[in-house]
């Protein structure tokens, strides 16, 4: 009996994928195992380079730290509107705010003083049910106020006299500087280092506008998420992180092999950038002032001054000792900044 033959294959293509098949096996057989395929390292959405020319815009002559004097009357445009306060808030700051992945809570410094401010002005309540969060970016604060999405913006954001033409600031409630995070296994000592290397910054912040116009002419990185940032830091497409000390602390705390920059930078005459810096001066890598405050609406005039009334308040009792030490214990300001009262071109309003 004929032994019957075997079944053709059906096509062409079927011939070429047995071909394929086949070739493969015995490559695989002489060469061996060549290992993983790359994998691939997608920048974060959003990111753009600042390549345009430093801004050359002139400040107002102001002093951002100044605000209303204090009242501790709550504001009739919080309470007559359903006894809740919208606070926009990062969250991906951790220290300051952030969302926690194990109970989807906000915490943080910036979180624990709104707090604070929630249980002033509604005693007796839980601050939990006063306070409803909402996630903005540093890019979007302005406008979400402007917006009214929020009604108040603790977003570890810093003062300047450029957007008290926007917005309404409380007093300073957090000093801190600027500097730089790296990888621990580069080489780089201080900013002069990184002349020419992509330092990446979150879009909308101070940080990318003194990036753009330091002397050592690093090329600023903007993305919308300082998380962002550590991706592109792990991904070495970027070659160091630089904003306010707090925040970096909390990226640090993301990766511990990331390092601070250990030179300090040139100093020109006049710069006061380690004026709030608790250490000696020859430690400070600060490059720039950052007094944080709390913002609003222009128009929010009574609720500026009850919350500068909370503010003066933990600042004398302790608690805002407390609340620093729980988060920014290792952080290297002096202290309480203390309260600073008085007009402005733009802010305060006249009254």
């Amino acid at each position: 009996m004929r032994r019957p033959s075997p079944p053709p294959l059906r096509s062409a293509a079927g011939r070429a994928v047995a071909v394929m098949v086949t070739a493969v096996s015995l490559a695989g057989c002489a060469f061996g195992y060549s290992g993983p395929p790359p994998v691939a390292s997608p920048a974060p959405s959003g990111v753009r380079t600042a390549t345009a020319p430093p801004s050359t815009k002139p400040s107002a002559a102001c002093e951002p730290r100044n605000s209303l004097a204090p009242d501790s009357a709550p504001p009739r445009s919080i309470t007559r509107k359903g006894e809740q306060i919208r606070a926009g808030v990062d969250q991906t700051l951790t220290r300051m705010s952030y969302r926690d992945p194990a109970t989807g809570e906000y915490r943080g410094f910036d979180i624990d003083i709104l707090y604070e401010i929630a249980k002033e002005m509604f005693p007796g309540r839980n601050p939990r049910d006063v306070l409803v969060f909402v996630a903005i970016t540093s890019e979007e604060r302005q406008e979400r106020l402007r917006d009214g999405t929020v009604d108040i913006v603790a977003d570890s954001m810093t003062a300047t006299c450029d957007r008290a033409e926007e917005v309404a600031f409380s007093t300073d409630y957090l000093d801190s500087g600027q500097t730089v995070l790296v990888r621990g296994d580069s080489g780089y000592r201080g900013l002069k280092d990184l002349a020419g290397k992509p330092v990446c910054a979150a879009t909308g912040t101070t940080s990318l506008e003194i990036l753009r116009n330091r002397p050592e002419k690093p090329v600023p990185v903007g993305v919308p998420n300082w998380t962002d940032c550590l991706v592109m830091l792990q991904q070495r497409q970027v070659e160091a992180v630089s904003t306010d000390h707090n925040i970096l602390l909390g990226l640090q705390d993301l990766d511990p092999s990331t390092r601070f920059l250990e030179a300090p930078p040139p100093r020109s005459p006049g710069d006061t950038s380690c004026r709030w810096y608790d250490g000696p001066a020859a430690t400070c890598t600060w490059f720039s002032n950052e007094p944080h405050a709390i913002a609003f609406r222009k128009d929010d005039a009574d609720f500026v001054r009850f919350v500068n009334h909370v503010l003066q308040k933990i600042r004398a009792n302790g608690r805002w000792r407390a609340i620093h030490d729980r988060w920014l214990l290792d952080h290297p300001d002096k202290g309480p900044p203390p309260a600073a009262y008085g007009p402005n071109p733009t802010w305060p309003p006249g009254r």
